[in-house]
Formats: structure tokens, sequence, C-alpha cells
């Protein structure tokens, strides 16, 4: 008896938990999406949220302006609009990347140097320094162009609203009683 304590607690958290999902506002912008054939997204209809009535979602299409009214299914998924959002990171680590794997090719292209003098040195690479030194050279330079591009460049970002990205409670019946674990569907 003592053991379905915990379990009553942890369904009550698992309720709160999905009441907690983020419920779109009048004026926000939403985005309806619908699962397809072979289970992939649409390209769905974006616009501003109006109401919901019954089985369907009323929104205010962004470029048309005219109201129009989305039956609501199983499969289809309600997003919200949570704002713009750079990505430097990722804009230098593709940079960064590319430009390190482009001075190692041309590095291995070129191969031994023996162009560069001053005076009393004269500088010789071999295959593997040329390669060594224009990865790090154009990676380098990818790393920091790419850092800036992310982060001038926006994207919009969304959250899912309800449905099955909650989480919850699962049991499942086992030789000696019943197991008790927890879905998160994504």
């Amino acid at each position: 008896m003592r053991n379905l304590l915990p379990v009553f607690a942890l369904l009550f958290c698992v309720t709160s938990l999905q009441s907690q999902a983020t419920q779109p506002v009048v004026g926000q912008r939403v985005w309806v999406r619908s699962s397809n054939s072979t289970g992939h997204l649409d390209k769905g209809v974006k616009g501003t949220f109006e109401a919901i009535s019954g089985d369907s979602l009323r929104l205010r299409l962004l470029d048309g302006g005219e109201v129009v009214s989305i039956g609501l299914a199983d499969q289809t998924q309600l997003f919200v609009f949570a704002g713009r959002r750079g990505a430097p990171l990722r804009g230098a680590v593709i940079g960064g990347g590319g430009g390190a794997l482009l001075g190692l090719f041309l590095g291995l292209a070129v191969g031994e140097d023996c162009s560069g003098s001053s005076g009393l040195f004269t500088w010789c690479f071999s295959r593997g320094e040329m390669a060594g030194l224009l990865a790090v050279g154009l990676g380098t330079t990818g790393l920091v162009g790419g850092l800036i591009v992310g982060a001038v460049l926006h994207h919009d970002t969304w959250v899912r609203v309800g449905g099955s990205g909650a989480l919850r409670p699962v049991i499942t019946p086992k030789a000696h009683g019943l197991g008790l674990g927890l879905s998160l569907a994504f």
C-alpha cells in the first residue's frame, strides 16, 4: 500500500505538467500543420490566432488578412511563435569546419613550397605543413565569417502547443505486477 503513494504523486505531477502547455492567445502568431500520407508535416498555414470553436480553429492569414477556419484532427499540430533568434555558434562551426577542410585539401593539392625567403632564411614547407597552415588559416577565416553571418541572420522559432508532445504515464503489465514509466513524445 505504501508503494502506491509515489505512483499517485507521479501521476499528479504528470497531469500538472501536461496542463502547463503553452496555449495560444488572441492576436498571437500561430502555425497550423498536419501530417501528410508519408507521416511528415506539411507546409501548413501561418496566421494570427482568433479563436477555437468546437473542432475548428479560426485564424487571420498573415499575407491576405482574411479569416479562415481550419479543422482540427488528431494529425493537426499547432505551434505558437516564440520569437526570432540567430545562430552564431552554428555559423562558426559550419564556417570553421568548411574553411579547415578547404585549407586541408588546397594544402595537399599545392604540395611542397620553397618560394618564400627573407634575407638569410628560406622557408620551405612540406605537403603536410602546407595543408596544416592552410587549414588553420582558412579555418580561422571561416570561423570568424560564420560567426558574423550566424549572428546577423535570424530565423523564426516556434513552440508546439499541447498534443502528443506532452509527458504522460505508461503502465505495462509484468509477470509479477505492473510496471510504471513515463512517455515523452517529440
